[in-house]
């Protein structure tokens, strides 16, 4: 069963910051956004550890 995360936009900063991109990039950052919810694994090359839990 794939699980099913919850994505989470912080506050005005997520909805402003895709209006700052083009229709290409606004749809890379929404395959990604799709893994991270769907995917069990996500590989490093579209995510990493910031620090504390916050990729």
């Amino acid at each position: 069963m794939k699980p099913e995360r919850k994505i989470v936009a912080f506050k005005h900063y997520y909805r402003e910051f895709m209006q700052t991109l083009t229709a290409g990039e606004q749809r890379k950052i929404h395959y990604v956004l799709d893994m991270l919810a769907t995917q069990e694994r996500v590989s490093s090359r579209f995510v990493k550890l910031i620090r504390d839990g916050i990729y």
